[in-house]
């Protein structure tokens, strides 16, 4: 069996003081995600499991078309490619008192093989990465922006969460890329997938860009009319090729330098990411400074026609995903790419992510919202009222309540307790004046809730302050289709402290 093993690399880094499917492959639905298979030889071999979650090994891969050999700025991935460098009213809620449901389905966890606008709002401080944290202090919100995907044109906005200003736009790749989901790393950088099969890193300030053409400073975009050509804009570090229709983004928080300071800095950040095969799903870990693929392993069962639709890490740095549309659950272990998949009591899957303590939720059709407890091995159902029956996408925790992007009427953000799992509020089209298609809710340094609108007046996202119920609107953004962690505030929920 040819496995990929991981290459220890050294990395040093200078710190600083819809409701179709998203296009991009077919949209044909999951099956039952309890089905389970292991891969050997390239080849697939049906084992079934029909109540219990299994963990399967990973798989090989006998395609090495797309290989290449391992050097700075090159991956080295049977199934991978290249990587190459660029030179209103709120409603409240009216549950009962009692929790979600439980739903007793656990999982079973074997040994796997490794393989390789304009406007301000005041600031409530924030430490290096830009994030809230008076532990540490600092109150330095530099790197405050969120990436949002401008899908049509290719691009990606870096948007000033202060000022609600884009201050950059960038090309993702080259051709017609079909950029979506973001993921921002502790050090403000992105990694941005594009579903023709890459992933892109674009660094947050002109400090982390390479000069690559030997001219005075750094070239790159100053605005949304400022758009350099892919392979001109030195803020653009690197692009990995994958399998086609790739989507989930998720960085790790890397290694402490002093693991006994609790505000120490980081190296060696690593970003996950995936990409449909078959009936089944790659799941790749790059190198976060040259894009290298350091791991890879092959999920069985894990595409219903989309593939893995978006994905988080936990406390561990470990990957977690789930399925389109009807799952399953994945967990790939940081450690050693040991895989686990875990069938969905609810076979409806859309909206991802996991909470600060950890939790997967998975949020589907017709108000269908649950969440995965991996200490306990259980799954909740959250306790949504019968008049939001809507599509749960893109969502972010902050300080104990999930904030989701509702699609379907009644359109708008919804909230719900993380420990809970109770509605606590509605916040619709009176107060989002002029709502047509949320995509995606992330949370800013500031605590302000951010939801993309795919379509309303060609493209743009509202700007809700949960405080004092006050709501402004960026845009100028083209179609833009991003439900992720489009500021880092998810990876700073789960990052050690």
């Amino acid at each position: 069996m040819l496995v990929f093993r991981r290459t220890t690399l050294l990395t040093t880094a200078a710190l600083l003081a819809a409701c179709t499917p998203d296009t991009g492959t077919s949209t044909d639905s999951a099956t039952d995600g309890a089905t389970q298979s292991t891969k050997t030889s390239g080849e697939p071999t049906d084992t079934a499991a029909t109540v219990t979650p299994t963990t399967t090994a990973s798989a090989s891969a006998t395609d090495t078309s797309d290989s290449t050999d391992a050097t700075v700025g090159t991956a080295t991935a049977t199934m991978g490619g290249t990587t190459t460098t660029s030179s209103g009213t709120t409603e409240p809620g009216t549950g009962s008192t009692s929790s979600g449901t439980t739903m007793g389905i656990s999982g079973t966890t074997t040994e796997g093989t490794s393989t390789s606008t304009t406007g301000s709002d005041s600031t409530t401080g924030g430490d290096s990465t830009g994030f809230a944290d008076t532990d540490c202090g600092g109150f330095n919100v530099e790197f405050s922006f969120i990436w949002i995907a401008n899908s049509p044109e290719g691009t990606v906005s870096k948007i000033d969460t202060e000022t609600l200003i884009e201050v950059a736009r960038y090309r993702t790749g080259p051709g017609q890329p079909d950029p979506s989901r973001t993921s921002v790393n502790l050090h403000g950088d992105v990694a941005i997938t594009n579903r023709d099969g890459s992933i892109t890193k674009i660094g947050a300030i002109d400090e982390h860009c390479k000069d690559t053409n030997g001219q005075p400073g750094i070239q790159t975009s100053k605005g949304p009319n400022d758009v350099l050509a892919y392979g001109q804009d030195e803020c653009v570090l690197w692009n990995t090729t994958l399998m086609p229709a790739s989507r989930p983004a998720a960085w790790t928080s890397g290694e402490k330098i002093d693991p006994n300071d609790p505000c120490s800095g980081s190296v060696g950040e690593k970003v996950w990411t995936s990409a449909p095969q078959g009936g089944d799903a790659w799941v790749y870990l790059l190198d976060g400074e040259t894009g290298a693929i350091l791991d890879q392993v092959l999920v069985p069962g894990a595409n219903g026609g989309l593939g893995i639709y978006g994905g988080a890490v936990d406390q561990n740095n470990d990957f977690w995903g789930v399925t389109y549309s009807a799952g399953p659950l994945v967990h790939v272990s940081y450690d050693n790419m040991t895989i686990e998949t875990i069938p969905l009591p609810i076979g409806s899957a859309y909206g991802f992510t996991v909470d600060a303590k950890g939790r997967s939720w998975v949020g589907g059709w017709d108000g269908n919202l649950q969440r995965y407890d991996p200490e306990t091995k259980l799954w909740t159902k959250a306790n949504i009222p019968a008049q939001y029956a809507v599509l749960s996408r893109g969502m972010n925790d902050l300080d104990g309540d999930l904030w989701i992007a509702a699609l379907f009427e009644p359109q708008g953000l919804m909230r719900v307790n993380t420990d809970s799992a109770e509605f606590v509020e509605h916040v619709g089209g009176a107060k989002l004046v002029g709502i047509q298609e949320p995509t995606g809710a992330s949370i800013d340094v500031q605590g302000k809730i951010w939801l993309v609108d795919q379509s309303k007046d060609g493209g743009g996202a509202f700007v809700y302050n949960p405080m004092n119920k006050e709501v402004k609107w960026v845009g100028g953004l083209n179609g833009p289709y991003t439900y992720s962690d489009m500021t880092g505030y998810a990876l700073k929920n789960v990052a050690p402290q």
